[in-house]
């Protein structure tokens, strides 16, 4: 009988160390879930971030296409009338559409040759946008001698500009009016 009861006792301690050894079923399924959960957010969030990197590109780029052009203007600007002696006859203007900064914004061989340019298109991620310049004198604190310019970028097909920058330029001939 002690034989028997021995036996008896190594069956009860198998089973036992067998469901201690492993995983069930449901542990296995909520760990799977668990990393699937993590997974998607993971991908989502790479993705984002992908997606936040072209916006930011294109912003880059468009924000380079308009200092490239704020340059050409103020360089225009700097040297508009700067070899008149002593100084420009817009220099004595009485209304500001004879000013300097209307002089600037008319002249069509130094200056802007207009109040609005379309500086051109230009692809960017994939999608054409295109520069548009607009020039005022009348709404400037200055009108005779300060010249505000807006930029606007717009994609084709679109009239939401995706980037405005409003800026003033001054014509350096008027550092030397009286």
């Amino acid at each position: 009988m002690q034989v028997h009861k021995v036996q008896a006792d190594s069956r009860a301690s198998s089973v036992i160390s067998t469901q201690k050894a492993g995983f069930t079923l449901v542990e296995v399924l909520v760990a799977m879930l668990v990393a699937a959960v993590f997974v998607s957010m993971t991908m989502q969030a790479i993705v984002t971030a992908a997606a936040f990197r072209v916006v930011a590109t294109q912003y880059d780029g468009v924000i380079s296409w308009i200092q490239e052009d704020l340059e050409s203007v103020v360089n225009r600007a700097a040297q508009y009338e700067m070899s008149t002696q002593p100084y420009s006859s817009h220099c004595l203007a009485t209304i500001s559409s004879n000013g300097l900064a209307a002089s600037f914004l008319n002249d069509s061989q130094t200056g802007l040759g207009g109040s609005t340019a379309t500086i051109g298109s230009k692809a960017l991620g994939g999608k054409d946008y295109t520069l548009t310049r607009s020039a005022d004198y009348a709404g400037s604190a200055d009108p005779f001698r300060l010249l505000n310019v807006t930029y606007q970028v717009t994609a084709q097909g679109e009239s939401e500009p995706i980037a405005t920058v409003n800026t003033e330029v001054i014509p350096h001939a008027v550092f030397k009016c009286p």
